[in-house]
């Protein structure tokens, strides 16, 4: 999770607000189609939209807002930025905090991986032979 602070700028160059936006980007571990992560954003810790996709297309990784089946069959985008600067700043973010999320995730699977093999070699070691201490009060009576 991460914030960002964005501005709204006019014609002119100036900025006329700024917002912040907290962005949670959840990977999918093992994605088995499109779909690579799903996001929330809240703006402003006013509004937030949950059900972000992260998806790949054929031209990259892209933020897919959230949709709901229409009257047709079809599907339509239930919340969705006005403006296309709008939509590449929230796309752009969306993607950044998706690649940090991706880097988190395989440095945990590593660390995983790391302890799963510790483990495994441990299991493996041979273990010292009690039966020579068995019922010895002290190791100079296990030795005679």
């Amino acid at each position: 999770m991460s914030n960002y602070q964005l501005n709204k700028v006019d014609e002119a160059g100036e900025i006329t607000k700024t917002f912040d936006m907290e962005v949670r980007v959840y990977p999918i571990a093992e994605p088995k189609g499109n779909t690579k992560a799903f996001a929330a954003v809240t703006i402003d810790g006013m509004f937030a939209i949950s059900g972000i996709s992260v998806i790949q297309g054929t031209n990259g990784l892209f933020a897919s807002m959230p949709k709901a089946r229409d009257n047709s069959g079809g599907f339509r985008d239930v919340v969705f930025p006005v403006t296309s600067e709008g939509r590449k700043v929230l796309n752009d973010t969306v993607i950044a905090e998706y690649a940090i999320a991706l880097d988190a995730l395989e440095i945990k699977q590593e660390s995983t991986l790391a302890k799963i093999k510790e483990q495994k070699e441990a299991a493996l070691r041979p273990t010292p032979d009690k039966s020579t201490t068995k019922g010895a009060k002290n190791k100079s009576e296990a030795v005679m």
